[in-house]
């Protein structure tokens, strides 16, 4: 795989095959893992058909090899992973953990960049300096 994504405690590989594996908590404390598409601004989501959760819930994300919670230090709705492109730059990804809510950002720490994707993204770009 040319491009990596990594749990930002354990560096541990998140994506296998064509997915992104996340270990998630509904509010009721079900757990299951969740599936997610790698290309940036494809919010297609994979699940066990049992695992439930509402439209708009707030879902707890935690990396599938450590456990540790993904949430960002930036805002309690945003989780953050590492995404390594295949010129082996290092960008912080941060996305939304509403179930739902598409809103992903892709930032480059050391040059301040931000890009942003999905339909809800203009909820957080005050607070991450894009107004």
């Amino acid at each position: 795989m040319k491009e990596n994504f990594l749990c930002p405690h354990c560096r541990g590989y998140l994506n296998v095959g064509e997915y992104i594996i996340f270990s998630v908590r509904n509010k009721q404390g079900d757990a299951g893992l969740i599936l997610l598409h790698p290309e940036i601004g494809n919010y297609t989501v994979v699940k066990h058909p049992l695992f439930f959760y509402d439209e708009g819930e707030h879902l707890e994300f935690r990396c599938p090899i450590c456990h540790k919670k993904l949430a960002s230090d930036v805002h309690d709705n945003l989780a953050r992973i590492i995404y390594i492109d295949e010129k082996k730059r290092e960008y912080n990804i941060l996305f939304s953990m509403v179930a739902g809510e598409k809103s992903t950002f892709k930032m480059i720490e050391d040059e301040g960049k931000v890009e942003s994707f999905g339909e809800h993204a203009r909820k957080y770009l005050d607070i991450l300096g894009m107004r």
